[in-house]
């Protein structure tokens, strides 16, 4: 039986880099102070006018590369995002035009942090029921345009990064997406939101006096929801590694996607992960909601870290709130 397969991957991040010392004086906070709030110590972020179809399609040339296939054999596309190019169409119809992909499906996906392994799911199903041969799965953010850097942002802003990466799915023979679990909660959505502009705000979608009270900022509770991340990642692995029938020991690389790199490694050890083989992306790029896991996984096959061949288990959980796990074959 034919099954979904990796065929491609590729990462994307903008080549200026933003450090906590640059951060600390409009935050009003000192770098040490950032870091041993967050966990992480630098990000990526955007020029202006760029958006994240502009970094997925720079992630795209990779995948497409790497896979030793052009954009004509695609067929579906796919884009995880929580910050599109505009309010709408969505950053999957700028990513099809700038790929030159002519009337090719395209469709945006919101789980947020998550969002990548929804769409990761989604792709595996057009493909199962015979609706694509080929889907481009693209997870890419631009968080720094939307970012409050003043000392009122210095609870959410230093967490966030810029970024996308791609994963290319086909139909063959080896195992690919090999287990998955998708959940989401809307009981505590406060607790990570971004409230304006709003479409339930009337006559206008957001007023001078929301602007004045900060009220279009991202809002993370990230203390509050500390536990819950650890819990759910933690349990999420375990979930698909035993839908797999397969132990802790089984992945190659375990890449756990939270904005807090520090609970992510935690849920990894109450797994029973080893932590030389688990990979936290806001440590190193900061947290990029959509993209964090495609960009790692493009950073870890580039870098010779993991192969054909090998297990690779990813997990998320973020707003929404949602979270999800998949284990995937190379």
């Amino acid at each position: 039986m034919a099954r979904t397969v990796v065929l491609g991957c590729g990462g994307s991040l903008p080549p200026r880099t933003v450090g906590n010392d640059a951060l600390a004086g409009p935050l009003g906070v000192d770098a040490a102070t950032l870091a041993a709030r967050t966990g992480v110590t630098t990000r990526h972020w955007v020029e202006p006018g760029i958006g994240p179809s502009d970094l997925a399609r720079e992630a795209t040339v990779t995948a497409l590369a790497e896979a030793g296939l052009t954009t004509a054999d695609v067929d579906f596309i796919v884009f995880a995002t929580m910050t599109p190019d505009i309010a709408f169409p969505g950053s999957g119809c700028f990513l099809q035009r700038k790929l030159g992909a002519g009337t090719t499906p395209a469709l945006d996906v919101r789980a947020q942090c998550a969002g990548f392994l929804f769409a990761l799911v989604t792709a595996d199903r057009l493909i199962q029921a015979g609706m694509a041969q080929r889907v481009l799965v693209a997870g890419g953010e631009v968080h720094s345009t939307a970012l409050d850097c003043s000392p009122r942002g210095a609870g959410a802003t230093p967490y966030f990064g810029d970024g996308a990466g791609v994963v290319l799915l086909g139909r063959g023979e080896t195992p690919g997406l090999i287990a998955s679990a998708l959940h989401s909660d809307p009981d505590r959505y406060q607790r990570f939101w971004c409230e304006f502009p709003s479409s339930r705000n009337y006559p206008a979608r957001m007023e001078r006096s929301h602007l004045h009270e900060g009220r279009h900022y991202y809002v993370v509770d990230a203390e509050g929801l500390a536990e819950q991340a650890e819990t759910t990642l933690a349990a999420s692995i375990t979930d698909v590694l035993a839908q797999a029938g397969v132990g802790p020991e089984a992945p190659a690389l375990t890449i756990v996607h939270y904005l807090d790199p520090r609970v992510a490694r935690r849920a990894a050890a109450r797994a029973g992960l080893a932590d030389a083989r688990v990979v936290a992306p806001a440590e190193t790029f900061g947290h990029v909601a959509g993209g964090g896991i495609p960009i790692a996984l493009a950073q870890a096959v580039e870098a010779g870290r993991v192969g054909r061949g090998d297990l690779v288990c990813c997990v998320a959980f973020g707003a929404g709130l949602c979270w999800g796990a998949a284990l995937l074959g190379l």
